[in-house]
């Protein structure tokens, strides 16, 4: 009689264990954001039948549901995101600062180390690049439970029109969308001007240089602003 091997069980358990920690993640990047989403909208997002997951994290006190029936971090849920967050951003500063990869790239590959990396080789990293305090796209990298990001920032959408602004960070961390940025020039620390921005969530006008652009507006509202002096 035929026998079977068994399953691998370390496996499915890991993948479970990865997919757990992407749901932490993007909610975490949500609340960066301003943003919070449904169960559906995760399952989106992250293109997988979350509902078992978010179940046990519900039941783990890392998740909760607001009266909406968004999805919300509890503390504990925000503390283990929080290291999440700052292991995948200091891969990313790994991989474009070390390795020299581009920023789409890096972020591809940093969602992979960022499961295995224990405390020890973070600890490390942050050692050997210096304690960066932010990845490649500007966002921060959390030093703790209780680090935030610069209140002084605004998404594009909310510039008034001939205003002149400095890019601090890119809260997308869609490759396609940081592909595209890039090689627009729209980058942490450039200097742009907003020209015009049309009405019912339309595009946004802005100038970089001599160019001309219109940023659709669910991108140009990952583009986070401050004002310049």
């Amino acid at each position: 009689m035929l026998k079977l091997p068994p399953q691998d069980s370390t496996h499915a358990e890991s993948v479970q264990t990865e997919t757990r920690e992407m749901i932490l993640l993007t909610l975490i990047r949500g609340e960066e954001n301003g943003r919070f989403v449904s169960s559906a909208e995760l399952a989106r997002e992250l293109n997988a039948d979350v509902s078992v997951d978010v179940r046990l994290l519900i039941e783990q006190s890392f998740v909760c549901n607001d009266s909406t029936g968004l999805l919300c971090l509890t503390q504990t849920g925000r503390d283990k995101a929080r290291g999440l967050l700052r292991r995948h951003r200091l891969a990313e500063r790994l991989f474009t600062d070390v390795l020299n990869l581009d920023w789409a790239r890096a972020h591809e590959e940093a969602d992979k180390l960022e499961h295995s990396l224990s405390s020890t080789a973070e600890a490390q990293l942050a050692t050997t690049l210096g304690y960066p305090d932010t990845c490649p796209h500007g966002n921060p990298i959390p030093s703790g439970p209780d680090s935030a990001s610069d209140s002084r920032s605004m998404p594009l959408t909310e510039c008034l029109p001939l205003t002149d602004v400095t890019i601090v960070r890119i809260g997308s961390e869609t490759p396609a969308a940081l592909q595209h940025l890039a090689t627009l020039g729209l980058l942490p620390n450039v200097e742009i001007a907003v020209e015009n921005k049309a009405p019912f969530d339309g595009p946004v006008l802005i100038r970089v240089g001599r160019a001309h652009y219109a940023l659709g507006h669910n991108l140009a509202a990952r583009i986070w602003v401050t004002l310049s002096n």
